[in-house]
């Protein structure tokens, strides 16, 4: 009896060892498989990639004298455009922070100017000093929108039609319609202690200015800031 329970043993075993290996071999060999799969999708993507670079160096390849000066004339046109587009701004007082004086004069250039940002302020209000200061940073930075202010307590009926009931606040007027508008400094920074960047960061939300150039330097500067300060600890 004893003889056959060991001999029941030593098979039980076996059959666990053996059931053991083959589970071992069968992981293998769908590992072995996932990376096989895994190295042709790569192979693919690759040969994909050199096959659109083959095709783009072949394209630049078979240009023309005619392709290349038509392509020389395109560029030449648009260069043209953006000139007369930045001309044509500049007429109409882009490129400056200017005051609006007559209240008539607010809805001219709404007209005139796709994008205008208007700032309401007083001459007494301190966090409106601060925002013309750095307006007028902004104003020469980016043609593409008109910048203004307006003395609000020279403009009672522009402030009661705008609803403006917190100074300074800043109104986006796009296509001559009240795009956006900003009660007070809540929205970029409550205290006052805001960067040009990130009043320009606001603006380019509001889709008043194409680009952040200023905020993205600053950020890029704070980013450098931060990683020397892990370097020294």
């Amino acid at each position: 009896h004893e003889l056959l329970a060991k001999h029941q043993r030593q098979g039980t075993e076996r059959h666990f060892i053996e059931s053991h290996e083959n589970m071992q071999q069968q992981q293998m060999m769908m590992e072995s498989m996932q990376q096989q799969m895994m190295d042709a999708s790569m192979m693919q993507l690759m040969q994909q990639v050199e096959s659109a670079v083959d095709d783009e160096m072949n394209r630049m390849e078979n240009l023309t004298e005619d392709d290349l000066a038509k392509i020389r004339a395109n560029r030449i046109a648009e260069m043209k455009q953006k000139a007369a587009q930045q001309q044509d701004w500049a007429h109409n007082g882009h490129g400056s922070f200017s005051k609006i004086v007559d209240q008539k004069d607010f809805f001219g250039c709404s007209k005139q100017s796709q994008r205008v940002v208007a700032l309401f302020t007083r001459e007494s209000n301190r966090y409106g000093q601060i925002m013309k200061e750095h307006m007028t940073n902004l104003a020469a930075r980016h043609m593409e929108a008109r910048f203004v202010w307006v003395d609000a307590e020279n403009a009672p009926f522009l402030t009661d039609r705008l609803n403006i009931y917190m100074l300074p606040t800043i109104v986006c007027i796009k296509d001559n319609k009240v795009h956006k508008q900003h009660n007070g400094l809540d929205e970029i920074d409550g205290s006052g202690k805001y960067s040009t960047g990130m009043l320009e960061y606001l603006l380019h939300i509001d889709e008043m200015l194409d680009e952040a150039p200023l905020y993205d330097q600053e950020m890029r500067e704070e980013e450098e800031e931060l990683a020397d300060l892990d370097l020294d600890h």
